[in-house]
């Protein structure tokens, strides 16, 4: 019961700062960047705080990535990032394991209820490859707090499997602001496209793995 209220007071206490400054009503990397800025060194701490807190609730991560990549240097972008990717990895299992059991499990999609066995028997690795394929996909927070892998190796996990993710963010993020202001909308929606086209794409294969993978799906 402690812990629990001890997580309700930080979601609301973060929640109203967020409202407060009115981060909710304009929610850009740009504004944000604003805010990091104008906060001077403790910058980085802003978006770490506001990251780890708000994107398990479904504000893109890729706001704070992009906000922190256009200001800061790479190696500190990282830090920024790594850590606030972490920490919403981290607040989102602990959200769904100690605070809202009942309302997470009545929300999970189908495909990560099919994880909840190998997170809990097969080790660090299958936690490590779970956090690669799904990143900051709040549900992948929820489903890793809903199964029995401990706090420790969850944390450890979640740390080595947003790596690659977060390399790439930090490095390519201020580039991808750059080219959204210097190209045309038209350019922008053929990219879109061509993304959604390689997302769904990606997922036909996945789940023809799984498929593969799990007799019983396809019977």
């Amino acid at each position: 019961m402690r812990n629990r209220i001890i997580l309700a007071a930080i979601i609301v206490t973060i929640a109203g700062l967020a409202f407060y400054v009115g981060l909710f009503k304009h929610l850009t990397p740009d504004h944000l960047g604003e805010i990091a800025d104008s906060a001077g060194a403790f910058g980085p701490v802003i978006i770490v705080v506001l990251f780890t807190v708000l994107e398990p609730f479904a504000v893109p991560g890729a706001i704070f990535m992009l906000a922190a990549s256009a200001l800061y240097p790479f190696w500190l972008a990282f830090i920024v990032n790594w850590l606030g990717a972490i920490g919403a990895g981290m607040f989102g299992f602990a959200f769904a394991r100690y605070f809202a059991r009942d309302w997470v499990s009545g929300r999970m999609p189908e495909r990560l209820r099919k994880w909840d066995k190998r997170l809990s028997n097969e080790g660090l690795r299958v936690v490590i490859i779970f956090r690669a394929m799904f990143f900051l996909n709040p549900a992948s927070h929820w489903a890793l707090g809903l199964s029995q892998v401990r706090a420790p190796r969850a944390a450890l996990g979640t740390a080595i499997g947003f790596l690659p993710w977060i390399i790439a963010w930090s490095y390519f993020g201020e580039r991808i602001l750059s080219w959204f202001d210097t190209n045309s909308t038209g350019m922008i929606v053929g990219v879109g496209l061509a993304i959604a086209a390689a997302i769904a794409v990606s997922i036909v294969i996945r789940r023809r793995r799984e498929a593969a993978a799990d007799p019983t799906a396809a019977a």
